[in-house]
């Protein structure tokens, strides 16, 4: 019974993912920055926003043959603002970009920015490390609940910063 639950949601999970569309990740430079997109707040990057291919086909491309999608504004804890009202997208009506939205470094309190950056990162490999916990104790659920299969070693975990890079190793 186990068995055909993890099925059904590894299929279900197949299935949604296969709309063929644009995905953009917004991410920020500083980090941290609050991203909006002409309405409701988006949240705090990465934010992902995607575009349906039937939605992309109603839009004619550009002379250079790019999409040209709704903008985003990123606000960071600094009060600076960046606005971008329409971002470009060249190459196929079917992938994963990227795009950063950089923080004018002209504008005042740079490190109140940088600071807050450094307390996103921190609460991101905090969530990273209570993933993977999780993960580990399911799969000591999983491993358990196999008949007729010895134990495992518990999974150990630990996720430091590098950087702006998050990494998490488990043994």
């Amino acid at each position: 019974m186990l068995i055909k639950f993890f099925v059904l949601v590894l299929a279900s999970t197949i299935v949604g993912c296969s709309t063929p569309g644009v995905r953009l990740t917004v991410t920020s430079e500083p980090d941290g920055a609050y991203i909006t997109s002409g309405g409701p707040a988006s949240g705090i990057v990465p934010v992902v926003a995607f575009w349906e291919m039937q939605s992309l086909q109603k839009n004619s491309r550009d002379e250079k043959g790019c999409f040209q999608l709704k903008g985003f504004t990123a606000r960071w804890a600094s009060g600076a603002v960046t606005e971008v009202p329409v971002v470009r997208v060249c190459g196929e009506a079917d992938g994963d970009y990227n795009f950063v939205m950089s923080r004018d470094m002209n504008h005042p309190d740079l490190e109140k920015d940088l600071q807050f950056a450094l307390q996103v990162q921190t609460v991101r490999a905090q969530n990273a490390q209570a993933e993977a916990s999780q993960a580990a104790a399911f799969a000591a659920m999983w491993s358990a609940a196999k008949v007729g299969q010895t134990t495992q070693k518990p999974v150990h975990c630990s996720t430091y910063n590098s950087g702006s890079t998050i990494q998490t190793d488990c043994q």
